[in-house]
């Protein structure tokens, strides 16, 4: 979903690139059409819980990646996602209630995750 802020071999500057680009997209569309606070706060815990799905994923699961308990740790974030989405539904509108979600989502899992940041690229490491 998100594996771009967590790949090293990507620049620190096109992550805060991304994530500044992510923010504004959110706020404009904050601006246009509000979400409720405990949307917003669940949005986040989605990403919240998306984090603690990778990790336990790469560190418990990740010897298995056709396992049961691999494929319901990729699921369990998308599913929460969408129920979400479905759940702050308007009149039929779905698009901006959507977007502003995954906006908030994103910048959870970006401000949750501040060290992926700095992680470099091992291979650059272990060669020097």
């Amino acid at each position: 979903m998100l594996e771009f802020w967590f790949n090293p071999q990507i620049s620190i500057l096109k992550k805060i690139l991304i994530f500044v680009v992510a923010a504004l997209v959110t706020a404009a569309l904050y601006w246009m059409e509000p979400l409720k606070l405990d949307a917003i706060l669940m949005f986040a815990g989605t990403g919240i819980i998306f984090l603690i799905c990778r990790y336990c994923k790469v560190h418990f699961a990740s010897l298995q990646p056709t396992s049961l308990l691999y494929r319901l740790l990729t699921w369990i974030p998308i599913a929460l996602l969408l129920a979400l989405i479905f759940m702050n539904m308007k009149d039929g509108e779905i698009l901006l209630p959507g977007v502003q979600g995954v906006g908030f989502m994103t910048l959870a899992i970006c401000l949750f995750s501040p060290l992926s940041l700095l992680n470099q690229n091992t291979q650059n490491s272990t060669n020097a």
